[in-house]
C-alpha cells in the first residue's frame, strides 16, 4: 500500500542518514531478493495460467454434460464422461499442487535472505558497540527501525501469491474487454422511431475472417409488407444475409438500406427495435412461460401476452400446464417440445410487434401437425410486415411473395413458387429433390 511504501522510504532514509554502513548491511541482500521475486512472478504466472486453463476445462465439461445429458444417456456414455471429468479434476489438482510446491520453496528462500540481512545488521551493530561506534541504545533503536523496515517486505512477500493468481484472472478479463467490436455505432447515428419496412441490399459482399467471400454481388429490394424467402443449399449464405439485415455483421462492400437509410447510419437500439427474429435454434430463458414471451416487450400486460400466445397457437398448450403461464419451462425450454418452443418464440416476436420479421429456418425438424400450427402462426406474424424467411423445407415458403435462390453467395434465380417451378432451374431441382423423390 501507499502507507507501507511511504514508511519503508522514510525509515530507510533515516537509517541511511544515521549510519550508512548499517544501511548497506541491511540492503545487501535486496538485489538477490528482487531477482528472485521477478523470477518467481513469471513462474507463478505460468503456473496459475495453467491452473485456470484446467478449471476452464472442468467448467466447460460440466456445462456440456448437463446440457447434453440426453445424448450422453442415449449412447450409454455415462462412464466415459465420468472418466473425462475425473481426468480433468486430476489435472486440475496436479496444477494446484505445482503452485503449492513452488510457493512452499519460494517463501522460505525470501524469508531466509531477509533474515540474513537482519543477521548481518545485528553482527555489524554488535561490532559497532564493541568498538564504541554505537551505543547500546542506538543499536536497539536501529534494530527497531530494521524491524519496521522489514514489515512491508514481509507483507509484500505474502501478497505475491495473491497478486499473481489475481493477475492471471485479470489478464483474461482484459482480453475480453479489449476484444474489438465488429459492429460499431456512429456517434451521429440517427434514431428511427418508425419505419415503413423497405429493406434494400445494394452490391453487397461479405466475407468472414478467412477472407473467403460468403456473399457476392447481392442485390435485393424488399418492399414494405413483402415476404421474401431465401433458398439454397447448405453454406449458400442464407443465414448470413439475415444476420447482416439485423446488423450483426457489416458488409465489406456495398450497403444495406432501411427506408433509404444506410443501416450503419442508424442506432443499433432503434434498428433492432423494429426487427423481430425467430432463430434456427429457439433460444429460451430459464423461467416461466410468461417471462419468455414477455421478453419481447418487458412491460407487456397479461392480456397482451395472452393475445400474442393465441396468435401463435400457443395458448392452448400453455393452459394445459398445471401452472399455465407461470409454468417453469426449464433450461432452454427443455420441458417443451420443439414445436412448442418455436410457438413460444413466435409469440415473443408477435408481442414485440416489429415492422420487419426474420425467420431463420424456424420450421425445420417438425412433425406435420406442429408444422401446420407453426404455419398458421407465421401467417399472423407476416400480416402487414416485411418478412425475410430462410428455410430448407420448401413447404414453408410456397406462399411468399418472392423466392430468392442462392448458390455460393450469389443470386441465381428469383420469382414466385409457380414461376420458378415453370423455369425448371435450381429451385425446381430442389423442390423435386425434396418432395417428388420423397413421395410427398
Amino acid at each position: 500500500s501507499l502507507i507501507d511504501s511511504f514508511a519503508f522510504i522514510v525509515v530507510f532514509i533515516y537509517i541511511l542518514v544515521s549510519n550508512w554502513l548499517l544501511a548497506i548491511m541491511i540492503a545487501i541482500t535486496w538485489p538477490l531478493i528482487i531477482y528472485i521475486l521477478q523470477f518467481s512472478q513469471k513462474r507463478l504466472q505460468k503456473i496459475y495460467q495453467s491452473v485456470n486453463d484446467q478449471a476452464d476445462l472442468i467448467s466447460n465439461h460440466l456445462q456440456d454434460t448437463i446440457s447434453n445429458i440426453k445424448i450422453i444417456k442415449s449412447f450409454g456414455n455415462e462412464q466415459y464422461e465420468i472418466d473425462r471429468f475425473t481426468e480433468f479434476s486430476r489435472n486440475y489438482r496436479e496444477e494446484n499442487l505445482k503452485a503449492t510446491r513452488f510457493w512452499s520453496i519460494f517463501v522460505p528462500i525470501i524469508n531466509t535472505l531477509n533474515e540474513l540481512g537482519n543477521l548481518l545488521t545485528l553482527v555489524f551493530g554488535a561490532w559497532g558497540v564493541m568498538v564504541s561506534h554505537l551505543t547500546i541504545g542506538e543499536l536497539a533503536a536501529l534494530l527497531t527501525y530494521v524491524t519496521l523496515l522489514n514489515r512491508p517486505i514481509n507483507r509484500f512477500n505474502g501478497l505475491v501469491n495473491v497478486i499473481q493468481r489475481s493477475g492471471v484472472s485479470a489478464k483474461r478479463i482484459f482480453q475480453i474487454l479489449d476484444t474489438k467490436v465488429e459492429v460499431k455505432e456512429k456517434e451521429n447515428a440517427i434514431n428511427l422511431t418508425s419505419i415503413q419496412g423497405n429493406l434494400t441490399f445494394e452490391e453487397m459482399e461479405f466475407a468472414y475472417h478467412n477472407n473467403q467471400s460468403v456473399i457476392r454481388n447481392f442485390n435485393l429490394d424488399i418492399q414494405p409488407g413483402m415476404s421474401v424467402a431465401l433458398v439454397g443449399s447448405s453454406g449458400a449464405g442464407k443465414s448470413t444475409v439475415a444476420k447482416i439485415a439485423a446488423r450483426f455483421y457489416d458488409p465489406q462492400k456495398g450497403r444495406v438500406l432501411l427506408d433509404g437509410h444506410d443501416l450503419q447510419d442508424i442506432t443499433l437500439s432503434s434498428l433492432r427495435s423494429h426487427i423481430g427474429i425467430v432463430p434456427q435454434e429457439t433460444l429460451l430463458l430459464y423461467g416461466t412461460v410468461r417471462e419468455n414471451i414477455a421478453y419481447g416487450k418487458l412491460d407487456a400486460t397479461d392480456l397482451e401476452i395472452e393475445a400474442a400466445a393465441k396468435a401463435a397457437n400457443a395458448h392452448d398448450f400453455i393452459m394445459g400446464f398445471p401452472d399455465g403461464y407461470q409454468s417453469i419451462i426449464g433450461e432452454q425450454g427443455v420441458k417443451l417440445s420443439g414445436g412448442q418452443r418455436q410457438r413460444i418464440a413466435i409469440a415473443r416476436v408477435l408481442l414485440k410487434n416489429p415492422q420487419i420479421v426474420i425467420l431463420d429456418e424456424a420450421t425445420s425438424a417438425l412433425d406435420s401437425e406442429s408444422e401446420q400450427l407453426i404455419q398458421e402462426s407465421i401467417k399472423q406474424l407476416f400480416k402487414g410486415r416485411t418478412s425475410l424467411v430462410i428455410a430448407h423445407r420448401l413447404s414453408t415458403i410456397a406462399d411468399v411473395d418472392l423466392i430468392v435462390v442462392l448458390e455460393k453467395g450469389e443470386i441465381v434465380e428469383t420469382g414466385t413458387h409457380t414461376e420458378l417451378i415453370a423455369q425448371g432451374g435450381r429451385y425446381a431441382y430442389l423442390y423435386e429433390l425434396q418432395f417428388v423423390k420423397s413421395g410427398n
